[in-house]
């Protein structure tokens, strides 16, 4: 999870750093965006080295890679992307191909967070940029929450109106009190 809201923050970061490039290339300030970009580029390579441990760890777990097969395949998978991300992000490039790669690796760890321990092959792309092919139905940002229970359902809730259930109109001493208010607003101005 820290390393998707991470990953996450990289990507906000990297859409930042981004647009305003025109603005420091405009500036004669190259240097501050390319250090920026290489910071970036750090920042990724650090994220993949936290990942590669997470997926150490679960394979030491006792049974670990029998338990978690889906989610070891699926974070593996989001290494490559990281990779792809870090390069371009080191050549000083926070484009369309940087932001690409980051949101794969965000889909991939989304997946990994949601991933069904009796489900069929889930998978990631092995393509930078072309997405995964999981086995899930819905958008990535929809399984992204801090919920506990996956399988849970949205249910619609009815609300009712709080203030003003005497109608469409204003109650009079609230018009009262708004007349007051611009007379004096007006009699101030002149």
């Amino acid at each position: 999870m820290r390393i998707l809201d991470a990953e996450m923050d990289l990507r906000d970061e990297t859409r930042s750093v981004n647009q305003s490039y025109e603005a420091l290339v405009n500036a004669q300030r190259e240097d501050e965006y390319e250090d920026r970009a290489h910071g970036l580029s750090k920042t990724q390579s650090e994220l993949q080295t936290r990942l590669e441990d997470v997926i150490a760890d679960i394979k030491n777990l006792p049974e670990g890679a029998q338990k978690f097969g889906k989610e070891i395949q699926l974070l593996s998978a989001a290494l490559q992307p990281m990779t792809d991300a870090a390069d371009t992000l080191g050549n000083a490039n926070t484009g369309p191909a940087a932001i690409a790669a980051e949101t794969e690796v965000i889909e991939l760890l989304l997946q990994s967070k949601r991933a069904n321990p009796n489900g069929g092959g889930g998978g990631g792309g092995a393509s930078p940029g072309g997405g995964g092919s999981g086995d899930t139905d819905r958008a990535a940002l929809a399984l992204y929450g801090p919920g506990e229970d996956a399988q849970a359902t949205i249910t619609e809730r009815v609300g009712e109106q709080a203030t003003g259930i005497s109608g469409p109109g204003v109650p009079r001493e609230f018009k009262d009190g708004l007349e007051a208010f611009f007379r004096a607003v007006d009699e101030q101005s002149r």
